[in-house]
């Protein structure tokens, strides 16, 4: 991989962020499905609570990634949500954070992630067992997917 294929990554110090979630261990194959039931449940159960997303959805990785994924899909809200069926609470907890902002396909998420853990590690820091995609875009359908904004977030131990 070329080193200016991504940008350089940033350090953040994030506060506690409050999510409502769909959370499944899924494999890789499963994860749009997932996404795509999960998505109608959050804003259905949002919207019947009267509550407005305080930012772009996301999708949080618990652990590390193996066979099988332990994925929240989420919408990020401002204060902890009571649950709803299949939609539960989790918080995000105030860290240090490693980003990357992604510009492309989905497809390229998985080497977005290798160049960020590799940076990680070229820097003497540890990844924690928290990492997160934020999706900045909502894809158009017949869109450019190549237009899509992704910001990806490890947290440090």
């Amino acid at each position: 991989m070329a080193d200016n294929a991504f940008p350089k990554p940033e350090l953040k110090e994030l506060p506690e962020r409050h999510l409502a979630v769909v959370r499944e261990t899924v494999t890789m194959e499963a994860i749009p499905g997932l996404y795509d039931r999960a998505f109608p449940l959050l804003f259905g159960a949002l919207g019947a609570a009267g509550i407005t997303p305080v930012a772009a959805p996301m999708g949080v990785i618990h652990g590390v990634p193996g066979d099988a994924l332990d994925l929240s899909v989420a919408v990020p809200v401002a204060e902890p949500f009571a649950g709803a069926g299949e939609v539960a609470a989790e918080t995000l907890p105030a860290a240090k954070v490693a980003t990357l902002m992604m510009v492309g396909d989905y497809s390229r998420l998985a080497e977005a992630y290798g160049y960020l853990y590799g940076w990680l590690a070229e820097n003497g820091l540890e990844a924690g067992d928290l990492a997160w995609e934020q999706y900045l875009t909502e894809p158009e359908p017949g869109g450019d997917p190549a237009l899509n904004e992704t910001l990806i977030g490890v947290h440090l131990r």
